[in-house]
């Protein structure tokens, strides 16, 4: 894991499940178990999120701009996820390992941006720790927004450390 990635969010217990040793099997696996994942789950969470700003906006520990950034969040992940459905992975799993450098370095450099965005979103919800007297909809967005960070951690520490390495290999 970078250590990047790994200060912006502790793993999260999932991580202990085996990954798929062959490369086109390893990528099923990040398309389904996460690009799926963080579609579905954003799009949860900036609905909530929504509804905690509604009723709470004159909470002093509401971070402001909630909403706004898990869209930017949604918005960046999506055009990342959709080069690496449309560019990347079809070129990795068409044995192109030849034609993927470019295309990989363009991926770290946005996994560097969704760091970043990791590590503004767990800090302006002070680590996803709501105050005391927060109701189940404010509790249950940061539950919810603790396991996209933890996922989105894993995720990129997956691409970053075992897949892509193995198509930047000399050679290749």
């Amino acid at each position: 894991m970078s250590d990047t990635a790994a200060s912006a969010a502790p793993a999260s217990p999932q991580s202990v499940e085996p990954l798929p040793a062959e490369s086109g099997a390893l990528i099923d696996h990040i398309l389904q178990r996460y690009h799926e994942t963080h579609r579905r789950e954003l799009e949860i969470l900036i609905a909530a999120a929504r509804r905690v700003e509604m009723v709470h906006a004159n909470h002093p520990a509401l971070p402001k701009g909630l909403t706004r950034l898990l869209q930017d969040m949604k918005i960046e992940l999506e055009m990342h996820m959709c080069k690496e459905e449309h560019v990347l992975f079809p070129l990795m799993k068409e044995g192109q390992g030849t034609l993927t450098a470019q295309p990989i370095s363009l991926m770290l450099i946005d996994h560097e941006d969704q760091i970043a965005l990791i590590r503004l979103l767990d800090s302006i919800t002070d680590n996803c720790t709501p105050p005391p007297e927060a109701c189940s909809t404010w509790r249950n967005l940061y539950t919810g927004i603790r396991k996209l960070l933890n996922d989105l951690d894993e995720h990129i520490s997956i691409e970053n450390t075992v897949l892509f390495p193995r198509f930047m290999a000399p050679g290749r």
